[in-house]
């Protein structure tokens, strides 16, 4: 797939947003779907991310983990990770998650764990979608992740999420890691980024 990495900057040793998720979007002619009220252009990579969660299109998680991979492998910065780490999904429902089918399939190419058991979201928080100020995301998400032990304490780990906005998720997971765990160094990569009002 076609990248447009930038880079991003947090609490983390390294960071990169692999392309934007939205190229264009304007009113359409609305629908049976909540997504038919725009007519929306994404990136390459912001389609394969829609259809992977919202078209339920599974088969996307491959080509998508191999994106992220093939980008790792490319970057000497991330040439020490010992594990691969998904941010805790807010929706917890969700019978399928894709930030952790993702994150999964990046550790089983990458031949590294991505345990499931390790970096858990402890508090419930309201859809950062709908706070539009960083100070109230970041009180909304202060004590949201915890992690259970320090069985990478010292160690170079990557996070990464799907969709990166304003970072106040990010910080907080990595502050958990690098506090909490004890983690060596925290790099991060999220598929695509976009905008945030503040």
């Amino acid at each position: 797939m076609e990248l447009n990495p930038k880079p991003i900057y947090g609490n983390w040793a390294h960071g990169w947003a692999l392309d934007r998720h939205t190229l264009s979007s304007r009113a359409g002619e609305g629908g049976r779907s909540k997504f038919d009220r725009f007519a929306t252009e994404r990136s390459e990579l912001g389609q394969a991310l829609f259809r992977l969660k919202y078209q339920d299109e599974h088969a996307l998680v491959a080509p998508l983990a191999g994106t992220v991979t093939a980008f790792v492998h490319s970057h000497p910065e991330l040439a020490d990770i010992r594990a691969v780490l998904a941010v805790p999904p807010s929706d917890t429902g969700r019978s399928f998650q894709p930030v952790e089918a993702i994150a999964t399939a990046v550790a089983r190419e990458l031949g590294l764990p991505a345990p499931d058991d390790y970096l858990l979201k402890v508090k419930r928080t309201a859809p950062l979608k709908n706070v539009d100020d960083k100070r109230g995301r970041r009180e909304e998400l202060e004590g949201a992740f915890a992690v259970v032990d320090q069985r990478f304490a010292g160690m170079p780990l990557l996070l990464f999420d799907d969709l990166y906005r304003s970072g106040e998720t990010l910080k907080a997971v990595t502050a958990a890691l690098l506090f909490g765990g004890q983690a060596g160094k925290v790099s991060v990569v999220a598929l695509t980024w976009t905008r945030t009002k503040k």
